[in-house]
């Protein structure tokens, strides 16, 4: 036993050392690209908070201020449109109980007058089995650690009826959104108004049809490399991968548990990494802003946790250095930004592009 611990003991001490002097220094094993753009802010749904979600209008406003990424959810028509939707059931968004592939794009309804901006600052949260949305999943939830993230992310109970009100006496309304424009857009119309606005598309379902249309969206408007593809599921980010190799990807749900097991284990520093985005929930505001679970005593514990897991800022700064940029989201006060942009994190989606460039102008001018 001591003639083991006696070569063991060294071994384990050099490597070590090697992986945290990798760590620090991983240029010196692996050379990053070049970014094609820096995703400072990020405007979630294309800046839901300020204006209806995912409209003509909202990407406007974000463009206005200054925006350097918007982040859009695609669903597909039953006469082949891509558009530009979080939904395929539009109950929450049009008050209307049709799947978007069951309609053509002519027949979509308008928007509702106003929709609720689900990551509210000062929203709070019940223990009812549905007392939020389904809709929470967005970019890269790491709580299905601790479920399967079915229902929405709270397994053995069931989805309330697609009419149920999404607000309840223990489900205080957050803020809201309003805005003129209510008309659902085809994502080929924002490639054409946005011709050069990187974007991340996110595809929740394994349609392939959807992927590759969106692909050849992408390709014929030259977009290859200012267009992200996303997705929590490893079986649907291997379709898209297929369907345009050109385009940058994120971290899927699977892939993320895995390169934390590799950056605790040590290994990080020597295994190469594909992707080139992490867009990330920042735990911080989970049990705030963000309820993954419906049981507040779960929420609690699962920010304990994986603020414990992601934020560190070796980690990040890691992935930095390899050519990985961290986005965390949705963050929408001033303290949430702080904590993402002090861990070193590339960017941030929010919902309020307004206060989000504020916040980075009068970063910039105190600098």
């Amino acid at each position: 036993m001591s003639s083991v611990l006696y070569y063991a003991l060294p071994a384990l001490g050099s490597y070590a050392v090697l992986s945290i002097f990798f760590l620090r220094r991983p240029r010196l094993l692996h050379t990053p690209g070049v970014p094609a753009f820096c995703p400072r802010l990020g405007a979630h749904r294309g800046g839901s908070g300020e204006r209806l979600e995912n409209t003509m209008e909202a990407m406007e406003n974000a463009m206005a201020q200054r925006a350097d990424l918007l982040e859009l959810d695609c669903q597909l028509t039953r006469d082949g449109v891509v558009v530009v939707s979080h939904d395929e059931n539009l109950s929450r968004q049009s008050g209307v109980n049709r799947d978007v592939s069951s309609l053509e794009f002519e027949e979509l309804p308008l928007y509702k007058e106003e929709l609720e901006v689900y990551f509210s600052p000062g929203k709070s949260m019940g223990c009812e089995p549905w007392a939020g949305p389904a809709e929470w999943g967005h970019g890269l939830n790491l709580c299905p650690l601790f479920s399967s993230g079915t229902c929405p992310s709270f397994p053995g109970f069931p989805l309330p009826p697609t009419n149920a009100p999404l607000t309840s006496p223990h489900h205080p309304p957050g803020h809201f959104a309003h805005g003129s424009d209510r008309h659902m857009v085809r994502l080929e119309d924002v490639f054409q108004r946005f011709p050069r606005m990187p974007m991340s598309v996110e595809v929740k379902e394994k349609n392939e049809k959807l992927i590759h249309k969106i692909a050849s969206l992408v390709r014929h408007f030259d977009r290859n490399e200012i267009t992200i593809w996303a997705s929590e599921k490893s079986s649907i980010m291997k379709k898209c991968k297929a369907a345009n190799p050109e385009m940058p990807f994120s971290f899927t749900r699977c892939r993320v548990i895995r390169l934390l097991l590799l950056y605790y284990l040590g290994l990080l520093p020597f295994v190469p990494i594909p992707e080139k985005f992490l867009l990330c929930f920042l735990p911080t505001i989970i049990n705030r802003t963000y309820f993954p679970f419906s049981c507040s005593g779960l929420n609690q514990l699962s920010a304990m946790v994986t603020k414990w897991l992601i934020m560190r800022k070796s980690l990040i700064q890691h992935l930095e250095q390899r050519g990985v940029q961290v986005v965390f989201w949705c963050l929408n006060e001033e303290s949430d930004f702080e904590v993402a942009y002090s861990l070193g994190a590339t960017g941030v989606m929010t919902d309020y592009p307004t206060a989000l460039r504020r916040y980075l102008d009068n970063r910039r001018a105190a600098a």
